[in-house]
């Protein structure tokens, strides 16, 4: 009996120490990839999720001026091990009103696309 106690007892730790050694789960600021730095607009949420074995992208924006600002964004996805599998996206323009939370869904175009990094540029950003 103590030598199943002991059995049990040796694989919670070793357990334990496979989850210390695991990587942190992604942080948005590691799915963004900013084209300059951003000085109003800045992405304050983001999720993906696999609907319909489409992964399915959503992201929020906020402008913390009280002016309007413009951006563009586009989606760069990957399969698993972080290769393209799908040709560049076209910039997208946006326009944010002052103090303004945009919502925006962004729809793989093909099952084969398991992750994804985000491209943000916000030229407007940098005004002085």
């Amino acid at each position: 009996m103590k030598k199943f106690i002991l059995m049990i007892a040796g694989a919670v730790l070793a357990s334990a120490s496979l989850v210390s050694q695991a990587q942190p789960a992604d942080t948005i600021e590691s799915k963004i990839e900013q084209m300059g730095t951003p000085k109003y607009l800045k992405v304050t949420a983001l999720s993906a999720r696999t609907r319909n074995k489409q992964l399915v992208l959503n992201f929020t924006i906020r402008n913390t001026d009280d002016r309007d600002n413009n951006a563009y964004y586009r989606v760069r996805w990957l399969d698993e091990s972080g290769d393209r599998v799908w040709d560049d996206e076209p910039w997208k323009p946006m326009l944010f009103h002052g103090n303004q939370n945009v919502q925006v869904r962004a729809v793989a175009p093909t099952t084969k696309a398991k992750d994804f990094m985000l491209e943000f540029s916000a030229e407007a950003n940098r005004r002085n």
